[in-house]
């Protein structure tokens, strides 16, 4: 399964059963968050097999059940919007903007791997008691992702017109290139919080692409989703993003 067809494939699933995740999959995932926490600077970690990974802890929104292996997107404190504000600076807007995307990247790895996954925001998570991952000075943990073998089949995804999320040359998305037509219907199923879909992408007049944040809850990280979803979907194009 390649990153498309993960996109494809991938739903926010909530229940899951008591089967365990093969050992050989939390390797190769291990791996590559292990790279990717490189790369971004994050301290994304791994818990699996637990009674409860959300540590007894409220979820944002959404009911959870079965939930045994979670993802903890851990970043520094100042990336923290526990309760979906907007960020105060472009260092911040651009930290949570790596949590979305980084985030998104680790969900559809597991995807590949044959697992469903679903985000999730926990109410308190930074003063949990006895949490499974590790906080060093200065870090937070707001958001999760939810990993295992689903229980239930995957509800209906809902998205708003390209028209709506997106802006290209005349308004004239007929001659938009296929590389950002194709970008933008992977970014529409992108996962954002109650499904506000809170980006909107512009094919500028030299070919590069703007990408911003609208209002809504935590919107730059539903931006760094939309954003590596985009990536994957116009590729073998290179996005240059300005």
């Amino acid at each position: 399964m390649d990153l498309l067809e993960a996109i494809e494939a991938r739903h926010a699933i909530r229940a899951y059963t008591d089967e365990p995740v093969a050992a050989d999959t939390l390797t190769a995932l291990e791996s590559d968050i292990a790279r990717w926490n490189e790369e971004s600077g994050l301290h994304m970690q791994i818990g699996a097999g637990l009674d409860d990974a959300f540590c007894g802890l409220k979820t944002h929104y959404g009911r959870f059940q079965g939930v045994h292996n979670a993802i903890a997107l851990i970043c520094p404190a100042a990336g923290s919007v526990a309760n979906g504000e907007a960020a105060l600076s472009p260092e911040e807007a651009a930290l949570q903007e790596r949590v979305g995307y980084y985030g998104e990247m680790a969900a559809l790895r597991a995807v590949q791997l044959e697992l469903q996954t679903s985000w999730a925001v926990l109410d308190g998570a930074a003063a949990a008691a006895n949490p499974w991952w590790t906080l060093t000075e200065g870090e937070t943990a707001v958001w999760m992702i939810a990993f295992g073998h689903g229980a239930r089949a995957a509800g209906r995804r809902r998205t708003k017109p390209m028209e709506t999320l997106a802006s290209v040359p005349g308004d004239d998305f007929s001659q938009a290139p296929d590389w950002f037509t194709a970008g933008m219907e992977a970014a529409m199923a992108a996962p954002t919080s109650l499904s506000q879909q809170p980006f909107h992408f512009t094919l500028n007049d030299d070919g590069t692409v703007s990408a911003e944040a609208l209002d809504g809850l935590f919107a730059h990280v539903g931006l760094g989703t939309a954003k590596c979803h985009f990536e994957i979907g116009a590729a073998p194009h290179h996005v240059e993003w300005r």
